[in-house]
């Protein structure tokens, strides 16, 4: 009887003297690491959808009203603004080229501090364009994140393999 009394002090012992490990549920703030949060869908998210469905229906103007006019695209690190940005598909559309997007997983990070230029709000998407021209299509996928701020995307990133874009361009 001892010993069975003698063993459940011994683990009441352990797991009193055991850490109490907080989840991320409990977590409020920047604790430890932790410097934002990852959203799957909001209003960012939305405007980024709106942004691709309207290039890939060819609503200039809508995909216009999502950017900032000031906005900079780094295009595989290739800087431009929409003017440029809007060039590469008006150049599609006059070689015949036809464009469908698919669009994957979308998130957006909020940050609690802001980069330099006052940016805390960054979406990130994974996209498939289709490129066809006549009986030729080929694919590419494109990653791109935009810095929205106040609700309209002030930059953008995109990385992607320019190859699919030129083949079916030639």
């Amino acid at each position: 009887m001892k010993k069975i009394i003698l063993l459940i002090a011994l683990t009441g012992s352990i797991f009193a003297c055991t850490k109490k490990e907080d989840g991320p549920a409990a977590t409020s703030g920047s604790k430890g690491h932790q410097n934002g949060i990852t959203i799957d869908s909001s209003a960012n998210t939305d405007l980024v959808r709106k942004s691709v469905a309207a290039i890939a229906s060819g609503d200039s103007a809508t995909y216009r009203s999502t950017y900032a006019p000031d906005v900079i695209f780094h295009d595989n690190l290739d800087s431009t603004g929409i003017d440029g940005n809007m060039a590469m598909f008006k150049l599609f559309a006059e070689k015949g080229i036809k464009l469908n997007i698919e669009v994957g997983p979308v998130w957006e990070n909020q940050f609690d501090k802001p980069n330099k230029k006052g940016v805390t709000n960054f979406v990130m998407a994974y996209t498939t364009f289709t490129f066809t021209r006549g009986d030729k299509s080929t694919k590419t996928v494109i990653f791109s994140i935009d810095a929205i701020k106040d609700g309209i995307q002030v930059e953008e990133w995109l990385i992607y393999d320019k190859a699919a874009m030129a083949e079916i361009s030639k």
